[in-house]
């Protein structure tokens, strides 16, 4: 989507949540070859290793989405959009256009009133969703649909200016 000038940009501090999720898929993996090196003989019904591999497959794939988050506004011919790249080299957007854009104000937020550390909430079916690395500054956006999203950036009042909504 990226396609113009980058107006600001910023890395999150997402290590904390990669190690989290890399010591669950690591107790996860020990307790699957527990599970299924069985020693008394019985075999392992192949559904329990399907759902045991497909839980560690997502483990897995949120792990790398976690590694490297990057939160920047991009000037693209119909305005100015934020893009949130998950992931090497940006394998997941989360991209909020000028369309959907309503205002953005810059926060100082509690784990509380972000709902907790992670990913939190679903703008689709919850109109309400926060990408949480640490408590603190964050850039809240106001969204059509009366949506909205928070996201802890170090300075989110450069990113209010730069998304066009600062004075």
């Amino acid at each position: 989507m990226s396609s113009g000038p980058v107006l600001v940009e910023q890395r999150l501090r997402s290590a904390g949540l990669a190690v989290v999720l890399a010591l669950v898929l690591a107790v996860f993996i020990n307790f699957g070859v527990i599970f299924t090196n069985t020693t008394d003989g019985n075999a392992v019904p192949t559904v329990a290793l399907v759902v045991s591999y497909s839980v560690l497959a997502l483990l897995f794939a949120f792990f790398l989405l976690a590694i490297r988050i990057v939160v920047r506004v991009v000037e693209v011919p119909q305005g100015r959009v934020l893009e949130i790249l998950y992931g090497p080299g940006g394998l997941v957007r989360q991209v909020f256009g000028p369309g959907q854009l309503q205002s953005a104000s810059a926060q100082d937020l509690s784990f509380m009133e972000m709902g907790g550390w992670g990913y939190r909430g679903s703008l689709k079916f919850l109109k309400r969703a926060a990408l949480v690395t640490r408590r603190g500054d964050a850039l809240e956006l106001s969204l059509a649909k009366k949506r909205r999203f928070i996201v802890t950036v170090d300075d989110p009042a450069a990113f209010v200016t730069a998304l066009g909504f600062g004075t």
